[in-house]
């Protein structure tokens, strides 16, 4: 078959060749019409594939490619085998064949195309060349009856044309990014490349894109969609955190309530029926018997001490005023008043700055260190005057405790006391700070400075809450801005 095929080709030839001037010349390749130059206004001939049907038209051998100008090939297909005459040009963009003869030599099936580097096409190797390269998809446009993608590869840019006038299979919808892979003759024309130095790819058909792959997760849109979601999902879990440690510190309070409710209904109940005792017991004792009188009227005063303390106790294990959302200056005006009440002493609470809601644990820290320095104040300070100041700061909150009591040299043993230590450890839990001032004749000075920590899950979720619905209309459109149209 391949002898009958080479036979008639040869009987083609010497066919034509009687008619054909005497400056016709015959090359058997396209790459010999390269290295044998022609005479000036020769024609030559050449054996040839037809790569692209079209205008211009592309063929192409084992050699090389060739561009025909002002051709009519209709009624060929792509990959018949062609007899072409005419008069050759040798361009820096190729090979080109100008006023043509062609002859069909026989139908035959489209070539394979030659697989390339996109920057080893832009270096011009393979003009009019049948080739097949790889590029990440960034636009396309439709224009005069010409569909237009631009691609690029690494630092390589490049564009790829498929005349679509008159055609109903044209390009699908491709998403920005998406790896393709083209197949089509390779162009250095500038109307194909558009820029110095690059190239283009002249396609034959839709079937000539590929989608090899979709775009890459790591981009822009992702990238957003990410940080949105991880931006969600820290918020949450603050919020969530922030709900746990409520649950936790509420039932941390329902416990201490209920243990000042179990300490008034056993320990405060039998202090003061023991009190009740031994006032008893000192009525019927007799008069002449004045050592027993004196341990009885000591032993009172234990009780009633005694009785005192647990009382205070159960009421710092019992604060009412403390429930969530609760103003804590009400609270520690309340337990001043509560604490002073009987008592000849001058009282003064302060509030500066605005007042702000607070967590429920700095709340409760600050109204727990304010009755312990009250307290402690009123028990070993014996002071004519109290003077509580609450100072509201955009940074931090701080409660000062103050009295002119005979105070204490700080210096010794007893300034470190188990009240002191647990107001610095409620202090500390929070990140605050707490200082003690005294000296002896001067009184004391106790102040508690913690800083107010912002819910800052909550407050970014109420600021998106707050967005209008055109603004997030539009966040939605950029982030699906990159999606290619029709234009």
């Amino acid at each position: 078959m391949l002898n009958v095929t080479r036979f008639s080709v040869i009987v083609t030839m010497l066919a034509v060749a009687p008619i054909a001037k005497a400056s016709e010349v015959h090359y058997t390749s396209i790459s010999e019409i390269h290295s044998h130059p022609h005479g000036e206004g020769a024609r030559v001939t050449v054996q040839a594939t037809l790569t692209l049907n079209g205008n211009p038209s592309y063929i192409q051998d084992a050699t090389g490619g060739a561009e025909l100008e002002d051709v009519s090939t209709q009624g060929l297909r792509i990959g018949d085998e062609l007899l072409i005459t005419g008069r050759v040009e040798d361009r820096e963009t190729g090979l080109v064949f100008k006023d043509s003869h062609v002859d069909l030599l026989w139908h035959g099936s489209p070539i394979p195309p030659l697989s390339v580097t996109p920057e080893d096409a832009a270096l011009g190797k393979f003009p009019a060349l049948l080739i097949e390269v790889n590029g990440r998809f960034v636009s396309l446009e439709r224009l005069k009856g010409e569909t237009w993608l631009r691609l690029e590869s690494g630092q390589q840019a490049f564009l790829a044309r498929l005349e679509t006038a008159g055609s109903r299979s044209l390009i699908p919808p491709i998403e920005k990014g998406s790896l393709l892979r083209l197949r089509g003759v390779c162009s250095l024309l500038p109307q194909d490349t558009q820029y110095q130095g690059g190239f283009g790819i002249l396609l034959r058909s839709a079937e000539d894109v590929a989608v090899i792959s979709g775009p890459p997760w790591w981009n822009l849109k992702h990238l957003i969609e990410l940080g949105i979601l991880v931006a969600a999902l820290v918020i949450a879990g603050h919020v969530s955190l922030v709900q746990v440690l409520k649950a936790r510190f509420r039932a941390i309070i329902a416990e201490r309530a209920r243990l000042g409710h179990e300490l008034h209904d056993t320990l405060a109940q039998s202090f003061a029926g023991l009190s009740f005792q031994i006032q008893a017991a000192r009525k019927v004792v007799p008069r002449s018997n004045d050592v027993l009188s004196r341990h009885l009227d000591v032993a009172l005063d234990m009780v009633r001490h005694s009785h005192a303390e647990a009382h205070r106790s159960i009421m710092m294990l019992r604060p009412q005023e403390l429930a969530e959302g609760a103003d804590l200056p009400s609270a520690i005006q309340a337990a001043l008043e509560e604490s002073t009440m009987g008592c000849r002493l001058d009282t003064r609470f302060t509030i500066n700055g605005s007042v702000g809601e607070l967590p429920l644990m700095a709340t409760d820290a600050l109204y727990r260190i304010a009755q312990e320095a009250i307290a402690n104040a009123l028990r070993h300070g014996q002071p004519t005057s109290v003077e509580a100041v609450l100072d509201y700061e955009p940074a931090s909150v701080a409660l000062t405790v103050v009295d002119n009591g005979r105070g204490f040299d700080t210096r010794t043993s007893n300034s470190h006391g188990f009240g002191l230590a647990g107001m610095r450890e409620r202090a500390r839990a929070l990140r605050g700070h707490c200082s003690l001032v005294s000296e002896p004749g001067h009184g004391t000075r106790v102040r508690v400075e913690i800083p107010r920590r912002r819910e800052i899950g909550a407050r970014l979720l109420l600021a998106l809450s707050r967005i209008p619905s055109a603004y997030w209309n539009r966040i939605q459109q950029l982030l699906h801005n990159g999606r290619p149209g029709p234009s």
